[in-house]
């Protein structure tokens, strides 16, 4: 679970550097408030919203929080090891992910990169799990619109990318 917590940390963050000592910091509050984990709970799904918790906290004093989770598209797909993938950054999709707002990009890493349902997701970020799905949809109704003056193949090879195999996009 411990990549999974530093890849999560690292776009809150918007680096590895800045991850890496988020996720430090969350984790030491983790294991000493270990007491606040309630049986039943998902161990990912309690260590994600803590490391959310520990970012929020942090940005407190900022005037917009949100604002915080942006990253540029090399810091970005640094992150994902997308350059290794063939083919893959000649592809729209990274400079779309970045642009997206940060909400909708942490709903996008939970439920598509790290598969988490809709529910976990929303308790990670604390929101219903209907939020979670409006957030996928307007990301969706997003890419869709940044498509449709693309060829029709073109533009559903490039929302293939987006979706590893076995993961459907639901509302």
């Amino acid at each position: 679970m411990l990549p999974r917590l530093q890849r999560f940390a690292d776009v809150l963050a918007g680096g590895r550097g800045a991850g890496r000592g988020l996720l430090q910091r969350a984790l030491q509050y983790m294991l000493a408030e270990q007491h606040r984990y309630q049986r039943g709970t998902a161990l990912d799904v309690w260590a994600f919203s803590e490391v959310y918790r520990q970012w929020r906290y942090e940005l407190s004093g900022e005037s917009d929080p949100m604002a915080q989770a942006k990253i540029d598209d090399v810091a970005f797909g640094a992150l994902f090891d997308i350059e290794e993938e063939p083919g893959f950054r000649d592809e729209p999709v990274i400079d779309f992910l970045v642009g997206l707002p940060p909400q909708q990009r942490l709903t996008l890493l939970l439920v598509y990169g790290e598969g988490f349902e809709h529910e976990d997701a929303g308790r990670i970020l604390d929101v219903s799990s209907e939020m979670i799905a409006a957030r996928l949809i307007r990301m969706s109704t997003s890419l869709a619109d940044r498509l449709s003056d693309r060829p029709p193949a073109q533009a559903a090879a490039i929302v293939e990318t987006l979706y590893p195999e076995g993961h459907r996009a639901s509302p």
